[in-house]
């Protein structure tokens, strides 16, 4: 009997095999759901959305196109750049759901349109970032001039570079939490400079003025009295919004170092809505009610170029209701707000670069990572290119911000124009592939393929005008007019270059991927299988009241 039940025990009981199957499959699941490289979450996610989209642009000079097109036209400016960056989202969304890869729409650029394209693409989204970079170093000292004058500008410049460093080339994750905290930082500032316009309008102020929408009516809502002077306006603001308002190619870039990206991702796309409405409309109508167009305090500090938040319409109201120490108070935090974006721009210029050098497009060197999964060659570069802020050293602090400016809203137009082509170029290969039906994607954007010719249009429609005013008599300026137009020959010099050596070099076609050809199904199973062990992962752990409470804000 009891020989007959120890058989029977030994039969039915999990075999030695069994048991060491299953526990290299819950080792397996677990290392594919905390991969180091994959160490961002939906947090992360969403505030380095928000911080590499907001800078100082939207707290200061944004006062430039308030006098240029006065509170309606501002608005309408930013309102008609705000849904071309929705339509972006709508085409991100769908790309980098489906493969959540490093380098995100460079990457989709050279899947689904060409090796040569993905390649300009890539590097003329890499000197945008750089230029971002040295922006932001460059603003540093004009926020610290608001307070002295004493400081040499190498000195916070090198002092920004060093601290850049420390945060980049660690690891992901803590890349990750330091930039959430500091994020949260812009978040207030925008809650307390809206409630600021909504207290002082109905009365809450020093002088006890109820001001309301007074300026709206006096200057009134447009600048300039022909319909061609306000139209001009209008596009000033929306020239002014492809440099300040992005987002989405930060969302689609950062795709390859999610964790559960086809959870975490579609959440984060789908909010750009809420952080256009809140941040860029809102801070639109606050500025035009806060500080008329015509204001001669802000058309001052404008035209001479006053250092830090002296030239903020924000500013300019509370100095003129007489509120004293919230002007120094604002100053401070865009400066963390100007770091945060410096960060963002840093982490986004490495990634593309490495997203670049994983395809053979750039140097193998930038491929390189560290134990924690940090391309730390690829960050260093970007770091040594953020030297470059040294110029204003020698060339001026106001003169260098505009190169940049001009420089960076140009590329960026090209970067848009480019995700149209590629996001169209990927529907018509899932329709030639019979995918397109078939429950294929794991997310859709709203109002396609609308949305992806909105994007196609305008785009390249306002990098033609972007540079008007060099064709005006007597206003022919040879550096404005390579700021204005240099980005789209850079990228036209790197693509034929690119296509050359792919024909002669590679023997390769010379046209575009046919759509029959395009590449859907590399790295779906890795992603599928990742995405289930995360999930997997995610529900075997017990959720604290922290991560619940993240959860529902984020």
């Amino acid at each position: 009997m009891s020989h007959e039940g120890k058989e029977k025990d030994v039969a039915t009981g999990p075999s030695d095999a069994a048991v060491s199957e299953a526990v290299i499959d819950h080792d397996r699941m677990v290392a594919l759901a905390t991969d180091p490289h994959r160490g961002l979450r939906m947090r992360h996610v969403q505030l380095i959305a928000i911080s590499g989209s907001i800078g100082s642009a939207l707290f200061v000079s944004i006062g430039n196109p308030l006098t240029d097109a006065g509170p309606l036209g501002l608005l309408l400016g930013v309102g008609i750049w705000s849904i071309v960056v929705w339509a972006a989202s709508n085409c991100l969304i769908e790309m980098t759901s489906l493969l959540p890869v490093d380098g995100g729409f460079v990457t989709f650029a050279t899947r689904f349109v060409d090796r040569s394209f993905g390649t300009a693409l890539g590097w003329n989204y890499i000197i945008t970032q750089l230029a971002l970079i040295c922006f932001e170093l460059t603003a540093i000292n004009v926020i610290v001039e608001y307070w002295t004058l004493s400081l040499h500008p190498a000195i916070l410049i090198g002092v920004g570079l060093v601290l850049l460093a420390i945060v980049n080339l660690y690891s992901v994750r803590w890349f990750g939490e330091v930039e959430f905290w500091i994020s949260v930082t812009k978040l207030l500032l925008m809650l307390g400079l809206t409630l600021y316009t909504f207290i002082t309008m109905v009365g809450g102020n020093p002088l006890g003025d109820k001001y309301g929408f007074r300026f709206w009516k006096d200057p009134g809502p447009f600048v300039g009295s022909s319909f061609k002077a306000r139209l001009t306006g209008i596009f000033d603001s929306v020239v002014w919004s492809t440099f300040a308002i992005v987002g989405p190619d930060y969302i689609s870039l950062i795709g390859g170092e999610v964790r559960n990206p086809r959870r975490i991702l579609p959440r984060a796309f789908n909010s750009t809505i809420y952080r256009i409405v809140f941040f860029y409309l809102t801070g639109a109508l606050c500025v035009g009610i806060v500080a008329a167009s015509d204001d001669p305090s802000l058309l001052g500090a404008i035209a001479a170029g006053a250092p830090g938040a002296a030239k903020s319409p924000y500013v300019i109201s509370m100095n003129r209701l007489g509120i004293p120490v919230l002007p120094s108070l604002v100053n401070a935090l865009i400066l963390i707000s100007i770091f945060s974006t410096a960060n963002s721009f840093t982490f986004t210029a490495s990634r593309a670069m490495y997203g670049l050098s994983q395809r053979g497009q750039a140097p193998p060197i930038l491929g390189r990572l560290n134990r924690q999964g940090v391309p730390y060659v690829a960050v260093l570069v970007s770091l040594l290119f953020g030297c470059l802020a040294f110029l204003q050293v020698s060339a001026g602090t106001a003169k260098v911000l505009n190169w940049w400016i001009s420089l960076v809203g140009a590329a960026q137009l090209v970067t848009w124009t480019c995700i149209a082509i590629t996001y169209l170029r990927f529907r018509a290969g899932l329709k030639a592939q019979d995918l397109f039906n078939v429950d294929f994607l794991p997310v859709r954007g709203y109002l396609q393929p609308l949305s992806g010719y909105w994007l196609l249009v305008w785009s390249p429609v306002v990098f033609i005008f972007n540079g008007y005013y060099v064709f005006l008599p007597s206003a022919w300026d040879t550096p404005s007019f390579i700021f204005a137009y240099g980005s789209v020959f850079i990228f036209l010099l790197i693509l034929v270059l690119s296509k050359a050596w792919q024909v002669v070099g590679r023997k390769q076609s010379l046209g575009w991927i046919r759509t029959k050809e395009m590449d859907f199904v590399g790295d779906i199973k890795e992603i599928g299988e990742m995405t289930e062990a995360s999930e997997e992962y995610r529900l075997s752990k017990p959720r604290t009241w922290a991560q619940k409470v993240s959860d529902f804000f984020f």
